[in-house]
């Protein structure tokens, strides 16, 4: 018995539709996927654009902001050097412009202690600034104003006093400003008395107490004045007030407006104003770890001076380089 054989059927096989359904969902997260993927990326990129720009205009800004402080800065130091300046200019000015000035002085108030004809180009100029109320400058003048009074007569040294009055407060009379005006009368009329009346108003038994102040008399410094070999007439006008004036300007140029004026060994900080200050040929002779007991020798040697040589005439002091004190 034959079989017949069945020609076999060609068949295409079709997916289900839960199959095709499943792959079109995984077909559309992927394309969501890929979309928020891009979205993301676009944000970032835009981010960063906007960041990078930003970060230019903040740098902008800075340098900006920096550039205009800096200008400011300058600006403001700029003007207030300039209105330091006006107002050191204007201190000079009102001091030059006082009706009654001593004759015998330098232009920046210093009190010549010798007629400004025996003055001697030769030999160093001593400036010594002072109060006559520092406790300090009296001991100070205790221990040098010997030396440098023959100096001063032997014309080995030009002195130039400078009294100013900033302690003038600590009295109930004045005394600072008082003593100091009556010193530039004697400049003036007797300068080869006015060391000793100098030393005579720093005298240990008379100087006045800074701290515990009693009030001192005219007749008091006329005594003083007469005792340094002041003639009684002199001695009586130097305490009328005549240069009260002047010194008061001059205590106002001297002490706020003279930054030269600073012993920087003693201050570093510099600007600091204070008495005693002693400066040979324009520059500060630094106090500074002196001994008081010592300084004598010590100014004998800034100049260049042997202790058997003070007070004659024939030999004249030798400073350091620039014409300045050998020891600073």
């Amino acid at each position: 018995m034959s079989r017949k054989h069945r020609k076999p059927q060609n068949r295409t096989a079709h997916p289900s539709s839960n199959s095709t359904t499943s792959t079109r969902a995984q077909q559309q997260r992927l394309a969501s996927k890929l979309a928020a993927e891009a979205q993301a990326a676009a944000v970032t990129a835009k981010e960063r654009q906007q960041q990078t720009i930003i970060g230019a205009i903040v740098t902008l800004v800075v340098v900006a902001l920096v550039a205009v402080i800096g200008v400011t800065a300058w600006g403001e130091h700029s003007k207030a050097q300039q209105i330091k300046a006006q107002t050191t200019s204007g201190a000079y000015r009102q001091l030059q412009a006082v009706a009654q000035k001593p004759a015998n002085t330098t232009d920046q108030a210093g009190l010549l202690a010798c007629k400004k004809a025996k003055l001697n180009a030769k030999v160093p100029t001593v400036e010594i600034y002072l109060d006559f109320m520092c406790p300090t400058c009296g001991e100070l003048n205790r221990k040098l104003d010997a030396t440098l009074e023959k100096m001063n007569k032997a014309r080995q040294i030009n002195i130039e006093v400078h009294p100013v009055t900033f302690l003038d407060g600590n009295s109930t009379d004045h005394y600072s400003l008082r003593t100091a005006s009556a010193a530039a009368y004697i400049a003036s009329k007797d300068p080869d008395h006015l060391m000793d009346f100098v030393s005579s108003l720093f005298e240990k038994d008379f100087q006045p107490s800074e701290t515990a102040y009693k009030p001192v008399s005219d007749d008091q410094i006329i005594c003083q004045a007469v005792k340094a070999g002041v003639d009684k007439t002199t001695a009586t006008k130097a305490t009328q007030g005549t240069y009260t004036e002047y010194m008061s300007k001059a205590n106002n140029y001297t002490v706020l407006h003279r930054p030269e004026l600073c012993d920087t060994a003693m201050y570093p900080q510099g600007g600091t104003f204070a008495t005693p200050l002693i400066r040979i040929n324009k520059s500060v002779w630094s106090l500074k770890d002196r001994s008081y007991d010592e300084l004598a020798s010590d100014f004998e040697n800034g100049i260049g001076l042997k202790a058997q040589d003070v007070g004659n005439a024939k030999v004249l002091p030798t400073l350091g380089p620039d014409n300045a004190p050998k020891s600073a």
